[in-house]
């Protein structure tokens, strides 16, 4: 048996997950020995029968490390209707795929072992109620408050959802010695002026930026090994990989005409590349 399995109801069961997957039903009698033995859990319904309330057996799930709540499956009571006992103790990672386009906002329960938290949609919550969190990914809200709530937390990683503002969030997101950084999706930022602000960064994504232009401010950071850029198509002064001697892993999908020609031995040095829809 499984210890990653899908939960539903066992009317929803129509054949969506292959056999690879293990499907297990919460409307149905489970063995308390086999709830301790699940440590990763989807929990999914179909749109047309969304869930209101986690499924109680989640809470006695007393290994359980990880909660991905599929995007579509929930309604949008569900979140502020968890109470105290209905996630585990053990949970490390939560993931919530909200399709409603609304804001979420945590109710006050802590979850004291929490390090990953990922939320499709904008987000608030209180840095009391998750206080080992290291790993954030959210949207920002209008003032970006939950941004400036996110950043008193030790975070090594932090990926901005639709992004919001300007050149600006790089003096907004310093607060942080943060190693890892994504900015996927926006139309506002233009250059990555300012990231200099963030020295420790050892990776960066960027991802689906539409007005993105100018990276040559790459070179400021020291410490960079993993870059990631993708569907960011009027991005200029790519000759500055050859400044970024530390760069151990390289990403450029979906770019377009870059002038790469130019610069093969210096992609050639890099351990590991990855290179599509780009030239």
């Amino acid at each position: 048996m499984a210890d990653d399995v899908v939960l539903l109801r066992r009317r929803n069961d129509s054949g969506v997950f292959g056999p690879e997957r293990e499907l297990v039903f919460f409307d149905e009698p489970i063995l308390s020995e086999r709830l301790l033995q699940i440590r990763r859990v989807q929990l999914w319904a179909p749109h047309d029968d969304r869930l209101g309330r986690l499924p109680k057996i989640i809470g006695q799930m007393q290994n359980l490390t990880s909660l991905t709540i599929s995007g579509g499956s929930s309604e949008p009571s569900l979140v502020s209707e968890i109470r105290d006992g209905d996630l585990p103790e053990s949970l490390e990672e939560l993931r919530l795929f909200d399709e409603h386009g609304r804001v979420l906002t945590w109710p006050k329960v802590v979850l004291p072992r929490l390090t990953t938290l990922f939320v499709s949609d904008v987000f608030r919550f209180d840095v009391s109620e998750f206080p080992r969190l290291r790993s954030v990914s959210l949207k920002l809200d209008r003032t970006e408050a939950n941004l400036r709530e996110a950043l008193r937390l030790p975070l090594d990683e932090l990926n901005v959802l639709n992004v919001s503002l300007d050149e600006r969030i790089f003096q907004i997101v310093s607060a942080r010695p943060l190693r890892r950084l994504g900015l996927l999706s926006g139309t506002k930022l233009a250059s990555l002026d300012g990231i200099q602000a963030l020295p420790t960064l050892e990776s960066l994504r960027l991802k689906n930026l539409r007005a993105l232009c100018d990276i040559s401010a790459l070179r400021d950071l020291p410490e960079l090994a993993q870059l990631d850029i993708q569907y960011c198509r009027k991005i200029q002064g790519i000759e500055v990989l050859g400044e970024l001697t530390s760069l151990e892993q390289l990403t450029l999908v979906g770019c377009g005409d870059l002038g790469l020609a130019g610069l093969q031995g210096v992609i050639d040095r890099i351990p590991l590349t990855t290179i599509g829809a780009t030239s």
